[in-house]
């Protein structure tokens, strides 16, 4: 998309900060030099940036994480069957305070999911359910002067859809409600698929601020597809256990897993007013991930109903919770001459250390040599859970950025009620005590 220089409006500023933004390196007003680099070629930049706070502080690997209360389904959309109840999740970063202070990216996503079914919306089909947003802050037109013309923010804002199933998990609740009773399918692992489809639109320079009236904005639809393999060889947390002496002095779950998944698999392009397009860039992920939980043994929880105080495990299990994950991250850009020009792939990793229930640590390390990003990243999270229930979340994130902008400070809230589950614990204990009278 070639911009004349008389008319660039500042438009250079805006095309720089979307780079930045998705910790890359500038955009030039004609990306046609550059095709060589997926991310440097690619359209609708704010689709770059990961909207988990969570996976930031684990390197941003996150592809095959699919335990905790966050799961980052919008690097794998298949992340999103493991969701249960009802979630809104609401996220803000301040990109880079040292070039511009209104720069900011920010979430606000509501998620269903039970029965192994998971459903996400975000700004569809309803605006009111949210969003993401990329603001650039106000930018200011020029004359070839230097004389003001106008001020006018510009933006990226994507409205999305996304849908996944669990198929052992579906399957065992469909036989158990149609009165078929089999071992719980789920126990020693499952496989999942999600799709999303996002629809951006980018607004770059206002319409009338210059004689001519230029104007810079585009819209694009882009379809993300995944896929998660959980193997779990032991779980004695949320089923009896098979080693009963070991139960007896704790309780443990393992799990391995594979995620793999493409966003914009569809590969669009971005159609600019008043002319020109840009490739949107296909991203392709495989992330391997290991998770151990340990809680207490069921003696320990029967002392703790005797002494009236069953209701702390429900809010403390597990006790402490250990992953670790890696990812590999291409991205690529479709050439109607000579077809997918790779880009160079990123590495990422990271763990988080979960304590009660209540407290995660995470650290993590991102090699993204394309982005010019390599560095540690870091994050914290605070937690109250009340088992299958209800929870409430804060999570914060430290990670570099490209060049010399110094690290960004991210964090987010999510808030989450499971209402059928909620319910059918309020019958049954108006059951138990209509049982006692």
């Amino acid at each position: 998309m070639r911009i004349h220089p008389h008319r660039r409006i500042r438009a250079a500023r805006a095309r720089t900060l979307i780079a930045w933004a998705a910790s890359l390196a500038f955009l030039s007003a004609s990306t046609a030099a550059f095709a060589q680099d997926p991310y440097i070629a690619s359209g609708a930049q704010s689709l770059l940036v990961d909207t988990s706070v969570r996976a930031s502080g684990m390197g941003r690997a996150s592809n095959a994480v699919f335990w905790g209360d966050c799961p980052n389904y919008w690097s794998n959309p298949a992340l999103l069957a493991s969701q249960k109840g009802i979630k809104y999740e609401w996220g803000r970063t301040q990109l880079f305070p040292e070039l511009a202070k209104d720069v900011f990216f920010t979430t606000k996503r509501l998620t269903a999911g039970w029965w192994g079914i998971g459903l996400f919306a975000a700004g569809r089909p309803m605006k009111s359910l949210g969003g993401t947003r990329l603001d650039y802050g106000v930018s200011i037109a020029t004359d070839v002067d230097g004389n003001e013309l106008g001020r006018f923010t510009s933006y990226e804002q994507t409205q999305s859809l996304g849908a996944a199933v669990s198929i052992l998990e579906l399957a065992g609740h469909a036989l158990a409600a149609s009165g078929v009773r089999t071992p719980p399918l789920a126990r020693f692992g499952d496989v999942s698929i999600g799709w999303t489809e996002k629809k951006t639109h980018v607004f770059l320079a206002a319409t009338g601020i210059t004689p001519t009236g230029y104007q810079v904005s585009g819209d694009v639809t882009t379809h993300d597809s995944g896929v998660l393999v959980r193997a779990t060889p032991y779980n004695a947390i949320d089923y009896p256990g098979l080693l009963p002496e070991v139960d007896r002095v704790l309780r443990a779950r393992v799990d391995v897993s594979y995620g793999g998944s493409t966003q914009s698999y569809n590969d669009s392009r971005i159609g600019y007013l008043p002319g020109g397009s840009d490739p949107v860039a296909r991203v392709q992920r495989k992330g391997w991930a290991a998770y151990v939980a340990l809680s207490f043994p069921s003696r320990a929880e029967e002392a703790l109903r005797s002494r009236r105080l069953g209701w702390l495990p429900a809010w403390i299990t597990p006790l402490v919770t250990w992953g670790k994950a890696w990812d590999r991250e291409v991205p690529m850009v479709l050439d109607p001459a000579s077809g997918h020009v790779p880009g160079v792939r990123a590495e990422k990793s990271g763990w988080e250390l979960t304590i009660a229930n209540i407290y995660s640590i995470r650290r993590g390390r991102v090699d993204d040599p394309a982005a010019f990003v390599e560095g540690t990243t870091s994050g914290w999270g605070l937690g109250l859970h009340l088992r299958n229930v209800a929870g409430v979340c804060y999570d914060r994130a430290t990670i570099p950025q490209a060049g010399f902008l110094r690290p960004a400070h991210r964090k987010a809230l999510t808030l989450y009620v499971n209402p059928i589950t909620a319910l059918a614990k309020v019958r049954g204990r108006r059951a138990g005590q209509d049982r006692q009278l």
